[in-house]
């Protein structure tokens, strides 16, 4: 969305405000509207660019071909608003409390509050339009969120909002990694902020931590390791090298953020906290896997409304669901998943054979048929793997 309300430049126009007063403007409107940091960088290619093109360019990005084609729009914030000048980037907080639901399932912290893309956009227009009310409208503004193409992690670290740490999260020495971010875009050629130095230091919780070994290096993500990108990005079938190592999650891993140091203070307070970002319920802050895998169309599609969860098709979200129940190791999780082994879809039908295998359900797997190729294949190794002598499943990990 521009908002821009731009004047004809002609004599009559006004003059475009002092940059270090619209800079200052800027700066308190930002925390009127609840952003916890405020921070300014050039409309410029940011220095770990070349990092982000060198990870397409080795195909660490997996699954995520649109990627691909916004490698440059993400560096030239001058694609998004011609004339841009300056970056300012805008960080707000969201709740960290370390719920665990009953049976261990999780979803991102991120999730639990309304989706943070509408209520982030409002929080920074507004911004935008208490800037106006001071300043005037002799200036071009456009607000993005993480839906648009710009390398916003970049961008906030040269603005000096944290550093880049070693899971790839921006962090701020005081909030930790649990931000969210926004950024105007505008034509003014606003004083750029300093960026702070990195502080991870010799700490490699992150890297150790990870489930999955999803780290190549520090700050390299491999994508296709990870099990943010297996449960929100990935939309067909999850091969089975990566079902188990999904574990209880349901949408996306916090993991190498709950390890971190910086994140292991009280966290942001309730009044830091935007009411959007809040958890919606406690359905929301607790899933129960047995709950979501008997919900019909119409119930999930109330849970996942105006949530981040809408990323997922009903479908995927059901097929994670199958997955975390068959690593639950728990009997009970077999009445459930019989639910999902009747589903519509052979993406949710053949992930809950899979998870009825793994539980050693071999009885329900033996008197079950299904046309669907894909079905019958994970129907014919579930069926192997429930007759395979069962072992203990390992503990469920702590970093939750």
């Amino acid at each position: 969305m521009l908002a821009s309300g731009r004047l004809p430049q002609d004599d009559a126009s006004p003059s475009p405000p002092d940059r270090l007063f619209a800079a200052q403007v800027l700066r308190e409107e930002a925390k009127r509207a609840g952003f916890v940091r405020f921070g300014i960088a050039r409309a410029e290619e940011p220095p770990r660019h070349a990092l982000f093109a060198d990870w397409l360019a080795a195909g660490r990005h997996a699954g995520m071909r649109y990627l691909e084609g916004t490698r440059d729009v993400r560096s030239d914030p001058r694609t998004l608003l011609p004339g841009a000048r300056s970056v300012v980037c805008l960080a707000a907080p969201y709740a960290a409390t370390p719920w665990i639901a009953e049976d261990g399932s999780h979803f991102a912290r991120y999730s639990r509050g309304s989706d943070y893309h509408g209520g982030l956009r409002a929080q920074a227009l507004a911004v935008v339009a208490a800037a106006r009310a001071r300043l005037g409208d002799a200036w071009g503004a456009r607000v993005c969120v993480d839906s648009t193409p710009l390398a916003e992690r970049s961008f906030a670290a040269a603005a000096g909002l944290g550093w880049i740490g070693k899971n790839g999260c921006l962090i701020d020495p005081e909030h930790g990694s649990y931000l969210l971010l926004a950024e105007i875009l505008t034509d003014l050629n606003l004083p750029a902020d300093a960026p702070v130095a990195e502080a991870c230091g010799t700490c490699t919780r992150c890297l150790d931590a990870c489930p999955t070994g999803a780290f190549v290096e520090p700050g390299l993500l491999d994508a296709g390791r990870c099990i943010a990108y297996w449960t929100i990005e990935h939309r067909g079938p999850i091969p089975d090298a990566w079902k188990a190592a999904i574990g209880p999650h349901v949408f996306g891993c916090d993991v190498c953020q709950e390890v971190c140091p910086f994140n292991t203070g009280a966290g942001p307070t309730s009044d830091e906290i935007d009411p959007l970002l809040r958890p919606r319920s406690v359905e929301h802050a607790l899933p129960d896997l047995a709950a979501l895998a008997n919900k019909g169309a119409n119930q999930l599609r109330q849970l996942v409304k105006r949530t981040a969860l809408r990323r997922v098709p009903r479908d995927a979200l059901l097929r994670n669901v199958a997955v975390a129940l068959g690593n639950t190791g728990d009997p009970r999780a077999i009445p459930p998943l019989v639910a999902l082994l009747g589903h519509r879809t052979a993406l949710v039908r053949g992930h809950a054979a899979w998870a009825l295998g793994e539980l050693g359900a071999g009885d329900v797997l033996a008197a079950h048929s299904d046309r669907d190729p894909f079905v019958v294949a994970e129907l014919t190794e579930a069926r192997r793997t429930a007759a395979t002598p069962r072992t203990p499943p390992p503990p469920r990990s702590a970093h939750r």
